[in-house]
């Protein structure tokens, strides 16, 4: 008898005859029959020419055999092609018993095999595609589903698994695109778009912090699927940071009556929710409501859950009421430790004692806690305390240098009297009422300083901290030692030095302060991390540069018209090249600048009083022999900056309007210029005149600038050099290199109080240190290098940016060849009774000569006039030859 029996071969056919090893023939036949159930089970497009078929002529039945299942055959089989095949086997019995996972890890270990062709190798990659879809598992799915998408052939659920991964992997901004086009697509196909592919989408536009856009796609998600509670408590959040109380209410209370708010567990997810969308201020708000309504109930964790809000909303008086209730409720350490750092922002150096031994009473005796508790002593003037919580954190390995520098110090002798000069000056704080929201979030929290009187704001300093930022963009916490303080709006009327007028000569409101320490070339190493380039080239230079350090204070303050318009430039304020502004008004254009061009924008826009005349002294001090003098007089009319008339830039293209002159003594007059500066020189650049001495014309000139040299100046200081830089940005590429913490010469009151005489200043080589005070501060560093085409005498400049004020306080101006050439540092001085920030005076040090000149020097000068009235009409060129023409 003869059976015809047909066979289809994978790839390559069985080599064995009819006469040969049968059982091999027949596991072969088994196997191919499995691949064909497995083609039933495991959904796959087969390409039919990887077929071939053959037919063969049996003689005789063959016998019939013990059948083994497919995982006993794995065991014995050798062949990698034959394992492949029983793994793909197996694959198929998994996915159709519904085991997804035990499918994927056949078909991994089938690939693993590297025996089937390139098609069915293809196929088997699909199949797994398929698998890691139904489980989920996207990241391994990553790599193959972006070739598919690169190669313009991804379809829907491609598109839409690797939106999914990539929001896995938190790239939100990547995902956002594909989700939204395969929705699209399947739009296009008249294909039902599921619900979990918009609720993909709504969650990565709130990621990325686009709740506008998300805010359509969760409505038309709820309007398709209102069975799930996050995605109204979303839609509640959304309303709640954008301050639509009245349509956050209205999504509660529909969300109420289909039972998702019914209980506290619920409610708490919405606080969360609302947190996390970035908006902890309105969170806490809703929170501390439920919990007053007893929506929610007061106890440690909801205590605990309200205080790290009102910490993240920068509202320290509600987060210690908050901390006191979870403290009483369920105490542990770490609350004690975070009621401690609230306390030291807070410079309530008692209280934050207190709790930090009760941190250390309840088991925290780490580095950190102990350094804390050190400090908090030391400024309590309490030496010894000091030094028992410096030696135990000693002990500790990670913070046994820093306890060993306080140890040195405080046992110097000198600790106690500056802890005590520094305790007598620091004002108890006082805690204006803080209003909450209205039911769902209302306006932001405001702060108001002691109040002052003054019409114009100064010193008062009203602020709002949003996002842990000041109003004009800096960071209003302490640094992570505590060194830097937190800001508190700066100097106040009741800070004054006593009997001081406004109008006077600035006196040292710090005068009883002393340094903390002095930076010598000998002691250089301990402070070399926070100390510029610049400053280490003088000490490298001369052997008795010093710099005294003193506690650092965040004096500055401005109006709250400053404040107000700062906040309001967010988002509106934009470059339309390096020398064009466009959008702003009046305060701070990039309180959150993300480029080095507008970090110097801030510098060249920032608020310096609406008006000035002052005449001070420049000088030239060569290494040897007496400094050569020069009076400068100016009157500035500032249009960008003016509070009580801010210039609209899209109808009057004025930054400020300036007239200078020159001369040996007071009154006389060699040189003088008018200058008209832009804010868009793509319009209209800057304009200039000058007024030659003893030629009654006015002449207009090109716009000057660069490293063209300054009056008086004996070639020391390029024009783009005044106020530490001012002038075109075209030159350079500015690059934004991130911040650092560098002692600054800072509230330099004594310079000019009239302590010292021009002459004791201005010493050889260096100026006088022992009049000058540095302090720690955090400044912005920029890299300016030269742009492709440009070309300046300075190649490559580095500046440093005070946070708190946005004035450039050093530079470093290197040659062509990369070496330190000039080196210019600004002594920052808060004119308190003005409410702004300047440098004065300002000094550029040469490497290459030895020489130094320093101009804005006023200790013998009158003291400077601010808003004084001027009108535009003063600084047209016929006025100014009219009144200054001899």
């Amino acid at each position: 008898m003869k059976t015809r029996t047909s066979i289809s071969g994978h790839g390559r056919s069985p080599a064995e005859p009819p006469t040969g090893p049968y059982c091999r023939a027949s596991r072969r036949l088994r196997l191919l029959w499995q691949v064909s159930a497995l083609l039933l089970l495991v959904p796959m497009a087969v390409q039919a020419q990887q077929y071939r078929s053959e037919t063969r002529e049996l003689e005789s039945v063959p016998p019939a055999v013990e059948q083994k299942s497919a995982q006993e055959l794995l065991r014995t089989t050798k062949d990698p092609y034959a394992k492949s095949l029983l793994l793909r086997d197996l694959a198929a019995q998994a996915a159709q018993s519904g085991d997804a996972g035990a499918a994927v890890r056949y078909l991994e270990q089938a690939l693993a095999q590297n025996a089937l062709s390139g098609i069915a190798e293809q196929q088997l990659r699909e199949q797994l595609s398929q698998l890691y879809l139904s489980s989920g598992d996207y990241q391994k799915l990553v790599p193959q589903l972006e070739a598919q998408v690169k190669s313009g052939k991804a379809g829907v659920e491609t598109l839409i698994a690797l939106g999914s991964a990539y929001i896995e992997q938190k790239r939100y901004s990547a995902a956002i695109p594909l989700l939204q086009r395969g929705m699209r697509e399947a739009a296009a196909q008249k294909r039902r778009i599921d619900p979990s592919w918009r609720r993909a989408l709504a969650a990565a536009l709130l990621a990325a912090g686009r709740e506008r856009e998300a805010l359509p796609e969760l409505e038309k998600l709820l309007a398709e699927d209102p069975t799930q509670r996050d995605d109204w408590m979303r839609l509640a959040a959304i309303h709640l940071k954008a301050g639509d109380k009245s349509r956050a209410a209205a999504v509660m209370e529909i969300a109420g009556r289909l039972g998702f708010l019914g209980d506290s567990e619920s409610r708490l997810r919405l606080v969360t929710l609302t947190a996390q969308i970035g908006a902890p201020f309105e969170a806490a708000s809703t929170l501390a409501e439920f919990i007053e309504r007893k929506q929610v109930p007061l106890n440690g964790e909801s205590a605990t859950l309200l205080a790290s809000l009102w910490i993240a909303a920068r509202e320290s008086q509600l987060a210690l009421a908050a901390l006191d209730d979870a403290i009483r409720l369920a105490p542990s350490a770490r609350l004690y430790q975070q009621r401690a750092q609230l306390h030291m922002d807070r410079e309530e150096y008692g209280e934050a004692a207190r709790a930090l031994s009760a941190a250390i009473e309840r088991g925290a005796r780490d580095g950190a806690t102990l350094m804390a508790l050190g400090m908090a002593r030391y400024q309590q003037a309490d030496i010894d305390a000091a030094l028992q919580a410096f030696r135990e954190a000693q002990a500790q390995g990670a913070s046994r240098k820093l306890a060993g520098d306080w140890i040195e110090y405080l046992e110097s002798g000198r600790a106690r009297e500056q802890a005590m000069a520094a305790a007598a000056q620091r004002r108890v704080r006082s805690d204006e009422p803080v209003r909450l929201g209205g039911r769902l979030g209302d306006a932001p929290v405001t702060v108001t300083a002691a109040a002052t009187g003054d019409a114009d704001g100064a010193g008062a300093a009203p602020r709002t901290v949003r996002g842990g930022l000041t109003p004009i963009g800096a960071e209003a916490s302490a640094s992570a030692d505590g060194s830097i303080p937190a800001w508190t709006g700066g100097l106040t009327q009741a800070q004054w030095p006593s009997g001081f007028r406004k109008g006077e000569r600035l006196r040292d409101p710090f005068a009883g302060e002393r340094p903390l320490f002095t930076i010598t070339r000998d002691n250089l190493a301990r402070y070399r991390e926070r100390l510029s380039q610049g400053h280490l080239a003088l000490f490298a230079r001369y052997p008795g540069y010093t710099m005294p350090v003193y506690a650092t204070r965040r004096s500055v303050s401005y109006p709250q018209a400053i404040y107000e318009a700062s906040q309001a430039n967010i988002g509106r304020a934009k470059l339309l090249g390096p020398d064009a502004l466009a959008g702003a008004k009046l305060g701070v254009p990039f309180p959150k600048p993300q480029s080095g061009v507008e970090v110097m924008w801030n510098h060249r826009t920032r608020y310096r009083g609406n008006s000035v005349e002052a005449q001070t002294t420049q000088a030239v001090v060569q290494p040897r022999g007496s400094p050569i003098y020069l009076k400068q007089t100016e009157r500035v009319w500032f249009r960008y900056g003016n509070t009580d008339d801010p210039v609209d830039l899209s109808k009057q293209n004025i930054l400020l309007y300036y007239l200078t002159w020159f001369g040996k003594t007071r009154n006389e007059v060699d040189f003088l210029a008018l200058v008209h500066e832009s804010a868009n020189s793509l319009e209209n650049p800057r304009n200039i005149w000058v007024l030659p001495p003893g030629i009654p014309r006015m002449f207009r000139v090109p716009p000057v600038g660069y490293d063209q040299p300054f009056v008086g100046s004996d070639g020391l200081m390029f024009i783009d050099m005044v106020d530490m830089y001012n002038g075109a940005f075209d030159r350079y590429v500015w690059k934004l290199l991130g911040k650092r913490e560098l002692y600054i010469p800072y509230n330099g009151f004594r310079i000019g109080d009239g302590s010292y005489t021009y002459d004791a200043l201005l010493t050889p080589h260096h100026f006088n240190q022992e009049a000058t005070r540095y302090e720690l501060h955090r400044v912005w560093v920029i890299e300016a290098t030269e742009r492709s085409g440009k070309r300046h005498s300075f190649g490559t400049r580095t500046f440093y940016v005070d946070e708190d004020s946005w004035n450039v306080v050093l530079v470093e101006n290197e040659d062509r060849s990369g070496q330190l050439w000039r080196f210019q540092e600004g002594h920052l001085l808060p004119f308190y009774d003005g409410a702004f920030a300047n440098t004065a005076p300002m000094l550029v040090y040469d490497f290459k000569d030895g020489r130094y000149f320093a101009s804005r020097l006023s200790a013998e000068d009158r003291p400077p006039e601010y808003g004084v009235p001027m009108r535009d009409a003063e600084f047209v060129p016929a006025a100014v030859r009219a009144r200054y023409a001899r």
